[in-house]
């Protein structure tokens, strides 16, 4: 049975990054960092947690630590030594299920198997072993269609068990299942790490969910998005098995909760003006925005005032289905255009959000229009469409790139264009791949 302790620090970890720095190409050609000088070791009889929202550089970390994918610059390691490749101790199981449609259960775990050159009755022994170990012991011959989505996540851990890993990295491998199915998973996971003889010794799980974290991870490393770079590191000594509801399991979640809320929501105080200069309808610091559609941000209000009762971000996060780390992105949209405010965690209408709410389409969209007028980042295209008709979209993608180094353009672009278009600032022609001023009304009347 696995208890880990410091003592298992004293070894080479079984995976570790050394000061990693991954960048992409995005597909308009811009460099893209995901990843800032990352820290992280996976040690002997640990299960570790990389926690953080969606596009933070989680699954990332995840291929670089396997040797998938190699870092623009930085370390990987394994056991202390240069990884070259793929680390063969290593087996992953992704979010989706990632089975072979036209081949049986049995055909598909064998698949964990093709690197190894082994002998048939070898093979066929470690598959049947497999399959038994995480209770499918009935569908060797099924084929994934006839199965459910926790069975075809099960093959996909025994697929990924079959080889006998003494590293099992789990992306976001709940996720994708429903809240009883993915309970039973994450216990029968615990169990089997647990049991000794089993030759698996860590696992290094991706995650989004803070309370499946605590639930099942020894420590817990929180990642920040923009770009990735490590954040909180938290040891975990709960006893297995652990309850849910008890003080201690609460605070630690309520303790990350708090470290991702400040930090993504901070209590910035307002601008003051500066004497002696004019006023600015713009604010003077150039931030990025939540790549949250209308529609959702509109949503959120919506609830927010039908709800007068559901004033934390935790509660909110709850009600609307949505995880942590989408409902902060969501808050912040609606933050940054001045509409609620975020003390602590707390998430309260603004008097200005009170009028939005109050008003009909037409005033919405004009107080809208005013917030959106008043983000930095939204000047880059305005102060375009002001000397010109159009603007070639390559153009103003190139200046957010300049802007803001750390985000994707090109999906920035896109949320920029659906917020100036509910405003009536802007819209984009496809065809053309152009921006332009929308005509009002009555110009389109007066055509």
């Amino acid at each position: 049975m696995h208890t880990p302790n410091t003592s298992t620090r004293t070894k080479p970890p079984i995976a570790e990054l050394r000061g990693v720095t991954k960048s992409f190409t995005t597909a308009g050609g811009h460099e893209l960092k995901v990843l800032d000088q990352i820290d992280v070791a996976v040690h002997e009889g640990e299960l570790l947690a990389l926690l953080g929202q969606s596009g933070s550089g989680k699954s990332t970390i995840l291929r670089c630590l396997t040797g998938l994918i190699e870092p623009t610059s930085g370390r990987v390691l394994h056991k202390g030594e240069s990884l070259h490749g793929i680390n063969d101790e290593a087996s992953v199981v992704f979010q989706t299920f990632a089975l072979y449609p036209w081949l049986t259960v049995e055909q598909n775990v064998a698949v964990g198997l093709m690197a190894h050159n082994i002998g048939r009755a070898e093979r066929d022994a470690a598959v049947n072993r497999a399959i038994e170990l995480i209770g499918l012991g009935n569908y060797h011959a099924a084929y994934p269609r006839e199965l459910s989505g926790g069975m075809r996540q099960r093959v996909g851990i025994a697929r990924a068990l079959v080889s006998q890993p003494r590293l099992l990295c789990l992306d976001e491998a709940f996720s994708a299942l429903d809240v009883l199915t993915a309970e039973n998973l994450r216990q029968e996971l615990i169990s089997l790490w647990r049991t000794s003889g089993m030759g698996l010794s860590s696992i290094f799980m991706v995650t989004h969910n803070i309370e499946e974290a605590v639930e099942m991870a020894t420590r817990i490393v929180v990642l920040f998005p923009r770009p990735g770079r490590l954040g909180l590191v938290l040891d975990n000594p709960l006893p297995y098995p652990r309850d849910t509801k008890s003080p201690e399991f609460q605070r630690l979640v309520s303790l990350i909760h708090e470290c991702i809320t400040t930090t993504t929501l901070p209590d910035i105080p307002a601008e003051v003006p500066v004497a002696g200069q004019p006023i600015s309808r713009a604010r003077s610091r150039m931030e990025s925005i939540p790549l949250v559609p209308v529609g959702q941000i509109l949503g959120l209000l919506s609830i927010l005032n039908d709800s007068p009762e559901l004033s934390n971000i935790y509660d909110i996060s709850d009600e609307i289905g949505k995880e942590f780390g989408e409902t902060i992105a969501l808050v912040k949209a609606a933050e940054i255009l001045e509409l609620i405010d975020t003390p602590k965690d707390q998430v309260v209408f603004t008097e200005l959000g009170r009028r939005f709410v109050a008003a009909e389409p037409a005033g919405r969209r004009a107080i809208f229009a005013e917030q959106v007028f008043k983000l930095r980042l939204f000047h880059i295209i305005l102060a375009l469409l002001h000397e010109y008709e159009e603007v070639e979209a390559d153009r103003v993608v190139k200046d957010i790139a300049s802007a803001l180094p750390y985000d994707n353009p090109e999906r920035i672009f896109q949320t920029m264009i659906a917020w100036g278009r509910y405003a009536g600032l802007m819209d984009f022609n496809a065809k053309t791949h152009k921006v332009f001023v929308p005509k009002s009304e009555a110009e389109e009347e007066a055509l």
